[in-house]
């Protein structure tokens, strides 16, 4: 199978939401393993404050890419629901939107080029009187086709499958970020690509124990749109079965990445 051309410039952005102690460690690992796999520092950083600020943001930096970058990697951290990620307490912007701003269509310099989405955020929520809902008072169920990217050369990596809790610790970040800090720093990452470094990501996760008394936090939190909405925000004393222990990928690239 062929493999991406990474020769040109590679591209790193770091979109962190506000108010979730940890991320910070988490910032630094992604820092760490863009200089060990040849991004530059992702000075390039976008703030959750409003939905608009975020879209000017994305699009100016997708605007300024010149047509020399190989590569790009998104690394978004942010309370969210099924589909999408809270910009603040009545905002929520989809991620296929953002996803669309970086597409073949969209994104000449990016045009049959990788583009790796890492998402750090809760994707559903408790509803009445069992079933899973997003927070933004959509039904989870199925995933649909919708939320899912519909262009090639992308790949989006999600820190639990839908329906799920993702955690974070206040004192070292999320177990996300700690795993792709052991696995993509690793000597040996050259010779392999992305799907199966993240493959051993998801392994690793699988043998976390990661326990309540460890006193974790949910990239999820109850908004004033979420009770608007008649949605039961989860009980973070009883939601152990609701944690994510797995990634879901959605991989549509075309050839293999090897960083």
């Amino acid at each position: 199978m062929d493999r991406y051309d990474l020769s040109g410039r590679r591209a790193a952005v770091i979109m962190c939401g506000e108010g979730r102690p940890g991320s910070e460690y988490d910032v630094e690992r992604i820092k760490a393993l863009c200089k060990q796999n040849k991004f530059p520092e992702p000075s390039y950083s976008v703030k959750c404050k409003t939905k608009e600020d975020v879209t000017d943001a994305l699009k100016s930096f997708r605007n300024n890419l010149s047509d020399d970058v190989s590569c790009l990697a998104m690394f978004i951290m942010a309370h969210g629901g099924l589909g999408h990620i809270e910009v603040n307490d009545e905002e929520i912007l989809d991620l296929e939107d953002i996803y669309k701003m970086f597409s073949n269509s969209q994104c000449p310099a990016l045009r049959e080029k990788p583009k790796l989405f890492v998402v750090q955020a809760c994707r559903g929520v408790k509803g009445r009187p069992k079933d899973l809902y997003t927070d933004g008072g959509r039904s989870s169920g199925a995933v649909s086709k919708k939320l899912l990217p519909t262009e090639s050369d992308s790949m989006e990596v999600y820190a639990v499958p839908p329906g799920k809790l993702a955690i974070r610790h206040p004192d070292r970040g999320c177990p996300l970020f700690e795993e792709m800090h052991n696995v993509f720093t690793k000597d040996s990452v050259a010779t392999r690509d992305v799907y199966e470094l993240f493959t051993e990501v998801n392994q690793r996760l699988g043998q976390r124990k990661d326990r309540r008394k460890d006193g974790y936090e949910h990239d999820f939190q109850p908004t004033p749109r979420v009770i608007k909405t008649n949605l039961q925000p989860v009980d973070k004393e009883d939601s152990s079965d609701d944690i994510g222990r797995s990634l879901h990928i959605v991989n549509n690239l075309t050839k293999k990445l090897y960083l």
